[in-house]
């Protein structure tokens, strides 16, 4: 590759759509470099179809176009077989939309090991010249056999051929470079890597004062599974009721343990403190909806085979992009650094930890505006601009 400034690449993009790893790297290149073309695909779990092609010269769209996609959407014992479907139409719209835009680009970036297995597929075609993988998770052997337990050996041996092949992987989290040497015997010398933290553009900076807010609401967004942990919040909230009887919880998104959670939440009584949104295709009324809510949580169960320990989760961050303390578990590379700079509180998995951070934040607004004010610092660490105006002169020098 002879080009050696940002401003002349042409990129290819290739990720899941709803996740904002896609959505910033598009944000963040489309007006930097001479061309971009963004390959988004949609979640099994979506609940409508947001798979597009888009291509951008010199900053400006200058075609789109819908891609098809195979939403799973039910929890059955089908869905994760059927799963493989919606893997095998990631391949075709990827390679279709590629050869659609007509045109040969300088670097692929695929975001996961899925987009960057075509991606390598397309450089072998001459279509791109470099390749870089941005792995975004690891993902421990599950506890017990299962399909997960094919799902997972597919996904070691598909990422050991993505750092194996690419020019360059770009790494969300330090734990994940760890995880493969722990997990699957790659050394880091083998292969080239950088860091390159999960980030936000900085106009999705949400900061709503504290007399603006909703004092006893708490946010969650995320896809609704159970290592997300809010079973916990549900066995925990009782006992948060007797001290804040007016509390609420938001919780944004849907997911394989959506019913589950309803269930419980029905069977406990407690269907008057909690608000389903569901998927909310709308970024805006996302980014409105938490920047109103007092406090964000993260209470993922980091059991030993949860991927969170190993990546770079985006919900504390984005918790911070709109103002909120952030209550986390412990486990994560993030949940330590929210605890040192006071951005939010990290608990162990215990409905009673849980209470007692809930509480001590909501109850005192003077506490809350101070990890208000922490978690908007935090936050400005954490811009596209701060991490990948870095990071992308830092890969050129390793891919020229």
């Amino acid at each position: 590759m002879l080009i050696n400034r940002i401003e002349d690449l042409k990129v290819i993009l290739s990720g899941q759509l709803i996740t904002s790893r896609t959505e910033t790297l598009e944000e963040y290149l489309k007006a930097r470099i001479k061309c971009l073309g963004v390959i988004g695909i949609a979640s099994a779990y979506a609940a409508s179809n947001v798979a597009r092609a888009s291509l951008y010269e010199e900053g400006a769209l200058k075609r789109e176009f819908k891609l098809p996609s195979f939403l799973v959407r039910k929890n059955n014992s089908l869905t994760q077989p059927l799963l493989t479907l919606t893997f095998l139409l990631y391949v075709f719209s990827i390679i279709y939309a590629t050869l659609k835009f007509n045109k040969k680009f300088d670097i692929f970036i695929g975001v996961a090991t899925f987009s960057t297995l075509v991606g390598f597929f397309l450089k072998k075609m001459g279509v791109v010249d470099k390749l870089i993988y941005y792995s975004i998770d690891y993902y421990a052997k599950p506890s017990k056999f299962s399909f997960n337990s094919l799902m997972v050996w597919a996904f070691r041996v598909i990422d050991k051929m993505c750092v194996r092949e690419a020019d360059l992987t770009w790494h969300i989290s330090e734990r994940i470079r760890e995880a493969r040497f722990k997990f699957a015997g790659v050394t880091e010398d083998s292969y080239q890597h950088i860091t390159v933290p999960l980030c936000y553009d900085d106009k999705l900076l949400r900061i709503v004062p504290i007399d603006g807010i909703d004092k006893n609401a708490i946010g969650f967004v995320g896809t609704l599974s159970e290592n997300q942990g809010l079973q916990m919040v549900v066995n925990a909230l009782p006992d948060i009721i007797k001290e804040l009887p007016q509390i609420k919880i938001g919780i944004i998104g849907r997911g394989p343990y959506e019913n589950e959670l309803k269930a419980m939440v029905k069977n406990s009584g407690l269907e008057k403190y909690f608000i389903f949104y569901g998927f909310i295709k709308e970024e805006e009324r996302v980014l409105d909806i938490l920047s109103h809510c007092a406090i964000g949580i993260a209470p993922w169960k980091t059991s030993p085979d949860d991927n969170s320990i190993y990546a770079d989760p985006g919900k504390p961050k984005l918790y911070a992009f709109c103002g909120l303390p952030i209550v986390i578990t412990n486990g994560t590379i993030v949940a330590a650094e929210i605890n040192r700079a006071k951005a939010g509180i990290s608990i162990n998995y215990k409905a009673g930890e849980f209470k007692d951070a809930v509480i001590k934040l909501l109850s005192n607004p003077e506490v809350l505006n101070q990890y208000k004010n922490n978690a908007r610092e935090f936050a400005k660490n954490y811009t596209s601009e701060n991490v990948l105006g870095k990071q992308m002169a830092v890969s050129l020098d390793y891919l020229i």
